[in-house]
């Protein structure tokens, strides 16, 4: 019996708000409304609190919240403050599943007033999808200026290509359409819808309004150009004029005609000035035209064109546009590449810019310049990629050099630490579960130096216990580097210390991989630049007297860059980096192998590459039952739409050994041995998700044959759970199962696996979906599993002994 695991590794009140963009955490800043003597800021998606909109008012030289306004109803991320608007007192608060509160200004105080009136729109009835967006989005953007209010439904996201699903084809695009209420004695009614005349299927008209004395500008980004419909989401600009209480068109404005431009994305009016951004164009790079307006003619003049001369693709200057007096203010926020965002004031729409904006403390796709909001010397831009995406917003007023920041507070359930406590008739305070016991949660705000940080997610763990003093410890991937936690006594963890992303890179967008050999942890990032393999020694930690430490690693091999996963086999010391790219030896996608023997000194080995690459691995010396192959080192491999499995005992030539794959797989995602290596059991991460399986599907191969293995069962869990990463102890299977926390299934008879207890980590969220619990430690002595929760933090838990079956 082996108890060593073999270690696998607003905008101003007359302009446009824009559709919210998708995060992790609050995604604080998602809208923004300037009023006269107030900030007001939405916050709709947390998953901890209800979705929010914080009013700021001004104290000293310091920006204060004084209010917070919630639906009536609320409930946890219920998507409230998806978008704002207002017109004098009234202030309107989109949320998800089309709805639209109507709250109204009595003295300093905001009253809900009520919901808009939707009867009879067909897009505000549609059902909502997995990303809050409702039908054809109706209620995505909203504009106010006196008694009329216009609601955006573009019907697709602008300046994309519709998308489906797996194995699905893209839904059908529609028009997009506006419409338009109007206030009469007190109350907002619906007074008809625009559609130009040359709408078409996924135009994405609406995606933005500007609305002021009795002219309205609507973008359709997606509207091909030129007649024939040749360069797709070129964009296009509407202009409605009011006449004798009717909208009608009154013309259109174009920029350039060219693929992908996205022209009328984001606008901003005042006065006889208007803005569009195209941040599309120059294939990415963007650009900003600047018109004029000549009441005489009612002509638009023709357009000065801003753009950067040093601009790069994917910079998308332009995606955020506003006026501020005589200045032109213009994001570009390089929501696609790694660098940090830039935001541009242009003295009076012309010639170089006259400030370059960028946060001196930021990361790397801060997105600083996503919205930008201007208002009577006031200006707001947001930065949506701050603390992971949690957002923050900066307040720049009367030619400051420096915004103010301001943020929500973190997100995140309050910590359950001091006494273990008993899964008691189906649950442990909100958390339910079934013969699992909870014995800490730490929350992962309080997962890093210095605490209580915003917006950090927790991925990966793995454990050490140190071989000296026998203290246990948990090692906790986070999207900004790697915790580690004395939890010796399990319910009073301690945060020892944390050792940071490698320098200069971009905080990994989820991915981070730890496994551990000889007392050094062996760390990789995904999605993370030329991060390389971290390697930390782990007897650091048993001098730590004034905790936590901020650490740097001793080691930095970097002949990878971004790497999936990492698996260690302990017992020959090499360790099995997957998924590289980016940079440095990549394998193909397949293994990197690295001799580790010598912890401080890790040296390339060799390559194996399979066609499809690999997502994760298990390497062990096999002692299973094929005596072809027995004592050699055979890694067997999930690779998404296969199960691989190599011999790379000749690390210089390692050999294909099979492949074979499931019925409808999904995402074969990851796996472990059993003890005597007969048989593999393998998770698919996708299937529940494409509809093929209705339940949590584990694959049982059976391995008497590794150039033939055999799919021995398949057994359906209990729940409709995605899921992620599994290890074996002691003949039971300790699965992550996502929005389902930990599944214990007994495997004592591999063939026939029983469920014998969970614990679900996220008691807000249920059903498929990529978030939740992602992995799971249960090699520990004492018995204490840990498991991390992506936006919920660490668990330690506690299954208890189950009776034998008969």
């Amino acid at each position: 019996m082996r108890f060593t695991p073999r270690l696998l590794l607003c905008l101003a009140l007359l302009t446009l708000a824009v559709a919210p963009a998708s995060a992790q955490s609050g995604s604080f800043g998602t809208s923004v409304v300037i009023g006269e003597d107030e900030l007001l800021i939405a916050e709709p998606n947390n998953h901890f609190r209800p979705g929010l909109v914080y009013v700021y008012r001004k104290s000293g030289d310091e920006w204060r919240e004084a209010a917070q306004l919630k639906a009536p109803d609320s409930e946890r991320a219920d998507g409230f403050g998806t978008v704002l608007a207002a017109t004098g007192s009234t202030l309107f608060v989109g949320q998800r599943g089309a709805r639209i509160h109507v709250f109204e200004k009595q003295g300093t105080a905001w009253r809900h007033a009520g919901l808009l009136a939707t009867d009879g729109i067909a897009g505000a009835d549609a059902p909502c999808n997995q990303y809050g967006y409702c039908g054809t989005h109706f209620g995505i953007t909203l504009a106010a200026a006196g008694d009329w209010l216009f609601v955006g439904e573009p019907g697709s996201v602008p300046g994309e290509a519709p998308r489906a699903r797996p194995n699905q084809e893209p839904a059908p695009q529609a028009p997009g359409v506006v419409h338009v209420f109007r206030r009469a004695d007190g109350s907002w009614t619906r007074q008809g819808r625009l559609q130009p005349a040359g709408s078409a299927p996924g135009d994405a008209f609406g995606a933005a309004i500007v609305l002021a004395n009795g002219r309205a500008l609507i973008g359709a980004p997606n509207q091909a150009a030129p007649e024939d419909g040749t360069l797709q989401r070129s964009g296009r600009v509407y202009e409605f004029a009011l006449e004798n209480g009717t909208w009608r068109e009154a013309g259109t404005i174009a920029g350039e005609p060219e693929v992908n431009a996205a022209f009328g994305a984001a606008l901003a009016l005042d006065g006889g000035r208007l803005v569009v951004g195209a941040p599309g164009s120059e294939v990415g790079r963007g650009v900003a035209y600047i018109y004029r307006h000549d009441s005489r003619s009612g002509m638009w003049s023709q357009p000065s064109r801003l753009m950067i001369g040093n601009g790069e693709s994917g910079d998308r200057f332009g995606t955020a546009v506003a006026l501020a007096g005589d200045d032109v203010w213009v994001g570009a926020p390089a929501p696609r590449g790694t660098d940090i965002g830039t935001t541009y004031v242009f003295r009076d729409g012309r010639g170089e810019p006259a400030r370059r904006i960028q946060l001196t403390e930021t990361v790397t796709r801060d997105g600083f310049g996503d919205r930008i909001v201007a208002r009577a010397g006031v200006v707001a831009v947001t930065a949506t990629g701050m603390h992971h995406q949690a957002g923050a917003v900066y307040v720049y007023e009367h030619d400051e050099r420096d915004g103010e920041m301001l943020v929500s507070a973190p997100d995140a359930l309050p910590a359950l630490t001091g006494a273990e406590r008993k899964c008691a008739d189906g649950s442990v305070g909100p958390f339910d579960c079934s013969d699992v016991d909870l014995l800490a949660f730490v929350p992962g705000s309080l997962l890093r130096a210095p605490e209580h940080a915003r917006g950090v997610r927790t991925n990966d763990n793995w454990g050490w216990t140190d071989p000296e003093t026998g203290r246990e410890y948990a090692l906790v991937g986070r999207n900004d580097g790697t915790s580690f936690i004395d939890i010796t006594d399990p319910s009073n963890p301690v945060l020892v210390g944390d050792l940071p992303k490698t320098a200069d890179t971009p905080p990994s967008q989820l991915w981070r991989d730890i496994k551990t050999y000889r007392d050094h942890a062996f760390i990789v990032a995904d999605g993370a630049g030329n991060h390389g393999m971290q390697v930390f020694d782990l007897r650091r930690l048993r001098n730590v007297t004034d905790a936590p430490v901020l650490f740097e690693p001793d080691v930095h091999y970097a002949n990878v860059a971004s790497v999936h996963n990492i698996a260690i086999n302990e017992e020959t010391g090499f360790a099995y980096l997957v998924g590289s790219r980016g940079g440095g030896e990549t394998c193909g996608g397949g293994l990197h192998m690295v001799d580790i023997r010598e912890p401080r000194n890790p040296q390339f080995a060799g390559c194996f590459r399979d066609e499809s690459g690999t997502h994760d691995v298990q390497c062990v010396i096999y002692r299973g039952p094929d005596g072809r192959y027995r004592d050699r080192e055979i890694c067997l491999m999930s690779n998404g739409s296969a199960f691989a499995i190599a011999d790379v005992t000749d690390k210089s030539n390692p050999r294909a050994l099979s492949r074979a794959s499931s019925p409808n797989a999904g995402y074969i995602h990851q796996g472990w041995t059993t003890e005597g290596d007969r048989y593999f059991i393998q998770d698919d991460e996708a299937d529940v998700i494409e509809g093929s399986v209705p339940t949590t599907r584990t694959l049982v191969w059976d391995l008497t044959d590794l150039e033939d293995p055999v799919l021995a069962t398949e057994f359906m869990g209990s729940m409709p759970a995605s899921a992620h990463n599994l290890y074996v102890r002691d003949r039971k299977a300790y699965q992550a199962n996502y929005r389902y926390g930990l599944h214990v299934l007994d495997v004592s008879d591999p063939e026939n696996p029983r469920e014998v207890g969970f614990f679900d980590t996220t008691p807000y969220l249920e059903g498929p979906g990529f978030s939740g619990a992602w992995s799971t430690y249960p090699f520990f002595r004492s018995g204490t599993v840990i498991v991390t929760s992506l936006q919920e933090g660490l668990f330690l838990l506690k299954p208890r002994p189950q009776s034998p079956v008969f």
